[in-house]
């Protein structure tokens, strides 16, 4: 048997013929995902939240100054109360009253005391004597570093 001999020389330009072949192969990326979509296998980005916006405030159903007289409050808070509840029987009066901020806590619980007795209760038997189930009063009082004097807002829902 005789066996296969081949010169050197043409071992290397063989070799060399196949260096020079692959050589541009190496310098190309290989395809991946990223090849059609840049993004892929990246955590997605999230955009910040917006800043939330001021809400104006909702308008009250009606408004009751401290310091106006009963009899002129009373019918008209009947009256409006009818009305409402002509148009939803299962309506509900939610009767919010606010009082300027004091300096102290006892300050403070005694002038909420104060309009409660004298401005939230009174408003919300007028709102019982025109109709209103108790079920359908929620009351409510607090202070606000805005107001100059008391008042009750009534709102519905």
């Amino acid at each position: 048997m005789m066996a296969l001999f081949v010169p050197r020389s043409i071992l290397r330009v063989r070799f060399t013929v196949l260096l020079l072949l692959a050589a541009p192969l190496c310098a190309c990326n290989p395809i991946d995902q990223r090849t059609f979509d840049a993004q892929a296998g990246r955590p997605p980005k999230t955009a910040a939240p917006p800043l939330p916006t001021p809400t104006p405030e909702k308008p009250a159903f009606l408004q009751i100054a401290g310091g106006t007289p009963e009899q002129d409050y009373g019918p008209a808070v009947e009256k409006a109360t009818k009305l409402a509840l002509s148009r939803k029987t299962n309506i509900l009066f939610i009767v919010q009253g606010m009082a300027p901020m004091q300096k102290t806590p006892e300050a403070e619980t005694q002038s909420l005391q104060h309009l409660t007795q004298t401005l939230v209760n009174p408003v919300a038997s007028h709102i019982l004597a025109a109709g209103a189930r108790p079920i359908q009063l929620e009351m409510r009082v607090g202070s606000n570093p805005t107001l100059q004097s008391d008042m009750v807002r009534i709102y519905v829902r």
